[in-house]
């Protein structure tokens, strides 16, 4: 039997492709949208910790996404405080933005 760290040993760590990146989906969307001031048609969420810094980077990412994207009407938004899990489980703001 081959030692388990020879030259043919396997790295334990594999990195998966992200297709299309985080916060891209609008990229994909197929229907149009619907700028009657009726009827959502996509939701786009983001989210950030709490604190003053962050929820001031949240406010400039909706505003950044809305400004690249002036044919989206805003049609309702939802927010709310939740535990976010990344390497840490902690607080976050989630807001939703349905156009």
């Amino acid at each position: 039997m081959p030692p388990k760290d020879g030259p043919e040993a396997k790295p334990k760590i594999t990195a998966f492709e992200q297709k299309g990146g985080i916060g891209r989906t609008e990229d994909s969307w197929q229907r149009k949208s619907n700028k009657t001031g009726v009827g959502a048609t996509h939701v786009k969420t983001f989210h950030a910790k709490l604190t003053g810094e962050s929820l001031e980077f949240l406010d400039k990412q909706i505003n950044d996404w809305l400004d690249t994207h002036p044919d989206h009407e805003v049609k309702f938004s939802t927010s709310t405080v939740g535990e976010w899990t990344g390497k840490l489980k902690e607080p976050n703001v989630i807001v939703q933005v349905w156009v």
